[in-house]
């Protein structure tokens, strides 16, 4: 069956519907130069005009892509330049304007209300350009592509922001990770330091000691011995004998004092003996009774008995000068590869670690051995110092 005019026109405009409702899909991810450009050239060929104009603006007002195709009467370009301006708002219906030649028409239409979306110009010189149709064709393609021109620029937006929040985040993980180098060679540094210095005061401790007794110490024993010697030549009823006496005992006395002395700074039973006997020692001398609970009884690296021995009889001295407290108790373990000690005392409590030089040079001995230290001190509970030191070597 023959088909008329009508009906060919009509399928006509449904094949170009059809296409047109496929545009969105193909500019989607397109740069907003691209989506201008391929409007335009789909005017072109869809519609067959000899000439096309399209301007496509961010609705923010932020800038606008121009695109020209084909070629055109001069006097329509001219026509566009002086009405095309930013400046100009179009009606909301099409213009259609006399292009110069009998035959050939141009139709203009805005996007947007007032073209705040841009416009689009077509011209061509078939005979009754431009139909109701091609008119409704242009303001459909016109519109989806101010749609995907926007879309478009918002994604392009989106991936900037994207890009530069991933350069921003790439540039704090390389700061955070510089500072976190430099805080550990910083944290290294310090424990080293921490490490000389109490190498160094052990070692200052070890040769005093050893300077008292093989020096000072021996002095003072041959002295003793000479006026013994002397004391013992002189007779019973000569005044110097008591004289020298007197001499003897103040000199032993002296030595007596000296021993201690030397005890403390570094004491000789704990190099040949170790950790065990030097605490029993302490425990022995404290004038606070202290129950010893010592589970174990093997060597360990010299620091660590020196760290220990220290930790202790700080800790001891504290309770007597302080804590007022009637028992101590001192507890040494070792649980997987740590050494564990605890001293506690039933005394006033309300020990301040802050106060005080002896529980900051423990903290610093602690700290150079990778330690922790710990302390409890409740107002009338007593006080509870713990610390773990881990073995090494």
């Amino acid at each position: 069956m023959p088909i008329d005019a009508d009906t060919e026109t009509l399928n006509a405009v449904l094949r170009d519907l059809v296409a047109l409702s496929a545009l969105p899909a193909m500019w989607v991810g397109r740069e907003p130069s691209a989506v201008a450009a391929g409007l335009a050239d789909t005017l072109v060929e869809l519609l067959q005009v000899d000439f096309a104009f399209v301007r496509l603006r961010e609705l923010d007002g932020a800038g606008a892509v121009d695109v020209t195709r084909g070629s055109a009467w001069q006097g329509f370009p001219d026509w566009l330049a002086r009405h095309a301006a930013t400046s100009v708002r179009f009606q909301a219906t099409p213009i259609v304007v006399d292009v110069g030649d009998d035959s050939a028409k141009g139709v203009v239409l805005r996007i947007g209300v007032d073209g705040e979306g841009g416009l689009v110009a077509a011209a061509s010189e078939r005979p009754g350009f431009p139909t109701a149709f091609e008119q409704l064709l242009l303001s459909l393609a016109a519109n989806h592509a101010a749609t995907a021109f926007e879309n478009a620029r918002l994604i392009q937006e989106r991936r900037r922001a994207e890009e530069s929040l991933r350069d921003a985040r790439d540039q704090l993980e390389m700061k955070v990770a510089e500072r976190t180098a430099e805080l550990g060679r910083s944290r290294a540094e310090l424990a080293a330091s921490r490490a000389r210095i109490v190498t160094a005061a052990d070692e200052t401790r070890r040769r005093i000691e050893r300077d008292l007794h093989d020096g000072v110490q021996q002095q003072l024993v041959t002295a003793i011995l000479e006026l013994r010697a002397i004391e013992a030549a002189v007779s019973p009823t000569d005044r110097l004998k008591d004289e020298l006496t007197d001499a003897a005992n103040g000199l032993a006395n002296a030595l007596d004092e000296l021993v201690e002395i030397s005890r403390g700074i570094h004491p000789a039973v704990l190099a040949k003996g170790g950790l065990t006997p030097a605490l029993k020692t302490l425990a022995r001398r404290s004038p606070v009774p202290v129950d010893l609970d010592l589970r174990t009884r093997r060597r360990l690296p010299a620091p660590l008995e020196v760290a220990a021995y220290y930790v202790v009889s700080e800790a001891l001295t504290n309770i007597v000068k302080h804590a007022h407290a009637s028992t101590a108790q001192v507890t040494v373990a070792i649980r997987d590869d740590i050494l564990e000690l605890a001293i506690r005392d039933n005394g006033r409590g309300g020990a301040d670690p802050s106060r005080g030089s002896g529980l900051i040079g423990l903290t610093d001995r602690v700290d150079a051995l990778d330690g922790t230290i710990g302390i409890a001190s409740p107002i009338g509970e007593g006080t509870t110092l713990t610390v773990s030191l881990p073995i090494r070597g």
